[in-house]
């Protein structure tokens, strides 16, 4: 990428998933790119990609709220495109209907007019990028275009999870099993990621960050109302920009810097132009995960320390209902049955943080040794 080349991100307040004031924010927020309309032509198809991790409903922040995506596709309709939503959820094993019901996604399609799209039942195919081969859900590479409809969320792999992250649901089911399987620990999975999204393109990505999440997120953290939208057509720049808002330091989400390093977008800020009413954001006391320090560790110092620094996940027996979500989403088969509950094998175990990701009840939690406790 020529170093010269500059990105442009818009971040604008807004208060409330309410029609009015939402509409009025998503326009403000698009109007640096020229709307939706700079985008979108008569007769487009248009997929609107959501984050809808899990069935929880839109106050626990986990996915991406309704009433955003039906903002979105009213703006689309507008411009003469035929919007249609789809995702892959990680709970989608338990039934894609019920993710869509507790999203409260039928509900506002039912509203709208609008069709949902089943990743898992429409096939996919086959992409060989470099050394990945990537099985992509047809709709996505039938649409038109793809407007990303990221959360953004702390994460306790990827640090967080925003524009570029969200681009991991375009892969079916167990196909995203494979890849935790396959590149368990951080860097990897985030180069992984990086050549995704490389091969997505997204012509747009905005995010929802009316109420984030903060802690250790995706799943098993808690709201955070910071009142923000993010757009752009460089999903690597707008993570940059919400990176910093929320109080990581350069460099330290590993998507946004393998991203910047390979030239797939623009991660340094002197490069990002930022326009909007909340340009200059900073969001204090925004809670990062708890596992940030330890990765912070230089790489000589942590080997030599391993013993006494660690992380490990655990089933918390007073929380778990014993819904076997975390046993069929181990890629690894770490966790094996305990009675009516689960239990994780730590030899097995690869941290890949799927069953924490996806556990409906919070039950999962991340352990950490004493000098750990310290770092951190």
């Amino acid at each position: 990428m020529d170093p010269t080349t500059r990105a442009a991100v818009s971040l604008v307040r807004c208060d409330s998933y309410d029609d009015a004031p939402l509409r009025a924010a998503l326009a403000a927020t698009l109007e640096p790119f020229g709307g939706i309309a700079a985008f979108v032509r008569p007769g487009m198809r248009v997929l609107l990609k959501p984050n809808l991790l899990s069935a929880k409903a839109p106050p626990r922040a986990v996915t991406t709220h309704p009433h955003l995506v039906e903002a979105v596709a009213a703006m689309v309709r507008e411009a003469g495109g035929e919007p249609v939503v789809g995702d892959s959820p990680g709970g989608a094993i338990r039934g894609i209907q019920r993710v869509w019901d507790n999203t409260l996604m039928s509900e506002m399609a039912a509203r709208a007019g609008l069709e949902l799209v089943n990743f898992e039942a429409s096939g996919s195919t086959a992409i060989d990028a470099g050394p990945y081969r990537f099985y992509v859900a047809r709709p996505v590479l039938e649409a038109d275009l793809v407007i990303n409809l990221a959360k953004l969320k702390t994460h306790s792999l990827t640090l967080m999870t925003g524009a570029v992250k969200n681009v991991f649901g375009v892969i079916p089911g167990f196909r995203k099993s494979e890849m935790h399987k396959l590149y368990p620990k951080p860097a990897p999975f985030a180069a992984m990621l990086v050549e995704l999204y490389r091969r997505i393109a997204p012509a747009l990505s905005i995010v929802d960050a009316v109420v984030a999440m903060e802690g250790n997120g995706p799943s098993s953290g808690e709201p955070r109302r910071i009142e923000l939208l993010a757009a752009g057509t460089d999903a690597v720049a707008v993570d940059a920009v919400l990176a910093r808002a929320i109080g990581f330091r350069p460099g330290q989400v590993d998507t946004t810097r393998i991203a910047a390093q390979t030239g797939a977008g623009i991660g340094d800020l002197d490069r990002i132009d930022v326009m909007g009413d909340a340009a200059g954001a900073r969001i204090e006391g925004f809670s990062l995960p708890s596992n940030l320090k330890i990765r912070l560790v230089p790489g000589a110092l942590a080997r030599l320390v391993a013993p006494l620094v660690w992380l490990r996940l655990s089933i918390d027996t007073d929380r778990c209902t014993g819904c076997a979500m975390c046993f069929s989403s181990c890629p690894v088969k770490a966790i094996v049955p305990d009675g009516e509950q689960y239990r994780v094998v730590h030899e097995r175990c690869v941290q890949c943080m799927c069953c924490h990701e996806l556990c409906p009840e919070k039950a999962v939690g991340i352990e950490l040794s004493r000098l750990a406790r310290w770092i951190s």
